[in-house]
């Protein structure tokens, strides 16, 4: 769970538009807002060091918003929006909580430790990075940190299956995959592959069967166009004898 508290002081925004948010950020102040149930959206700046800071410890969850006058307000990190070039970060959007009250919030997952589906040919894969937890605020989880260790080849760690710290539960449906352990697709793929090459040798390789009534047909035939091309035509050699001892 959160352990430390984040302070960040803000100053009132009076100038709007984006040259005056180029101009801010020039000053070393980043641009923010704040809404809420039952409020009205309130813009200020915040000083860039004071948000590096909190930024370089990584998960930034509950906040306290410390402005020049008036109340304190408890705030969670909704959205931070970053320049696409230089990587700064260039505003700010929180949402206030009462600390009473239960919310609903994203926290970032990781694995700890080697699957043992890992050795036995499989590969791991992490399909949520970020768990929805509904707590009151001072419970948000700084990180949800899940043993993997035990995942077999085929096999899931499911949502259902998370351990939460006391009074955090789940948003996601309990069905869910956070990670599982899967085949190479690679080496499916291969072997596929390497099974049609061989049913494609095999056709190759075969061999045409003969046809022996054919073949002796076709001889018979290149027999008779042989004698018509030398004037000749086949006949009875028998009969033709007898025809001439007759004139005799």
């Amino acid at each position: 769970m959160s352990k430390k508290k984040s302070v960040l002081s803000v100053v009132e925004r009076t100038d709007f538009g984006s040259g005056a948010s180029r101009k801010a950020r020039r000053e070393g102040r980043i641009p923010g807002i704040i809404y809420g149930h039952g409020i009205k959206a309130k813009s200020f700046l915040i000083p860039e060091g004071e948000w590096l800071k909190l930024a370089k410890h990584g998960n930034i969850h509950l906040v306290e918003l410390k402005p020049e006058s008036g109340d304190v307000l408890n705030a969670i990190v909704k959205e931070v929006q970053f320049d696409y070039l230089s990587g700064k970060t260039i505003h700010i959007d929180f949402l206030e909580v009462k600390m009473d009250e239960l919310i609903t919030t994203f926290v970032d997952v990781i694995g700890h430790g080697t699957p043992v589906g890992i050795i036995q040919g499989g590969v791991l894969e992490q399909i949520l990075h970020k768990l929805e937890v509904r707590c009151l605020p001072k419970d948000i989880p700084e990180i949800i940190d899940i043993e993997i260790t035990g995942i077999e080849l085929e096999k899931a760690i499911c949502v259902k299956d998370v351990k939460l710290p006391e009074g955090v539960t789940a948003a996601n449906p309990p069905d869910s995959v956070v990670f599982h352990v899967i085949k190479l697709r690679i080496e499916e793929e291969a072997a596929a592959t390497a099974a049609e090459g061989a049913v494609a040798e095999g056709a190759e390789g075969a061999v045409e069967p003969e046809l022996v009534g054919t073949k002796g047909k076709k001889l018979e035939e290149g027999e008779e166009a042989e004698g018509a091309a030398k004037g000749k035509e086949p006949k009875d050699k028998g009969k033709e004898s007898k025809e001439k001892e007759k004139k005799k």
